[in-house]
């Protein structure tokens, strides 16, 4: 007498428990990530291009904003350094001062910009704002800025 084995089918997995799982695992993460404002400066790339042997015959501007919480000092000048020192919420007379100095300085548009790491990022895009060309005008300041990452001395 033949003793016959039948073949049982496999079982199909139930995935439904697993599936559910993960869904609620999906909005756990998303409710508890955080949020965060990313903010955009308009800024062009630096360009490269190569040296002439050309004598300049005035000294370069070496324009330099330090940033801190309370004041903004402007520095120009790379033998004679000079220096003016303005309140934060004084932007009118900034923007005065900047606009004299590149009316002395044509050929100018390049700043160097130190910032207090203190300092918030809103503060500072009003800064960069102060400095580059006023609605309505068809004069530009200096519209290539450098970053300096040591920050306010």
């Amino acid at each position: 007498m033949k003793v016959g084995h039948k073949m049982k089918k496999p079982e199909k997995l139930n995935l439904v428990p697993i599936l559910d799982s993960v869904f609620i695992f999906i909005f756990f993460l998303l409710m508890s990530a955080q949020f965060v404002d990313v903010y955009e400066i308009g800024s062009s790339v630096p360009m490269m291009k190569e040296a002439k042997n050309e004598k300049q015959e005035k000294d370069p501007l070496n324009l330099t904003l330090e940033v801190s919480k309370t004041q903004i000092v402007v520095k120009t000048g790379l033998r004679s350094p000079r220096s003016r020192t303005f309140a934060s919420e004084q932007k009118k007379e900034i923007r005065d001062y900047l606009t004299e100095l590149k009316r002395q300085h044509p050929k100018e548009n390049t700043m160097i910009l130190k910032a207090d790491p203190k300092i918030s990022f809103q503060n500072l895009v009003t800064v960069i704002d102060t400095t580059q060309k006023e609605k309505g005008s068809k004069e530009e300041l200096f519209s290539q800025i450098v970053f300096d990452n040591n920050g306010v001395k």
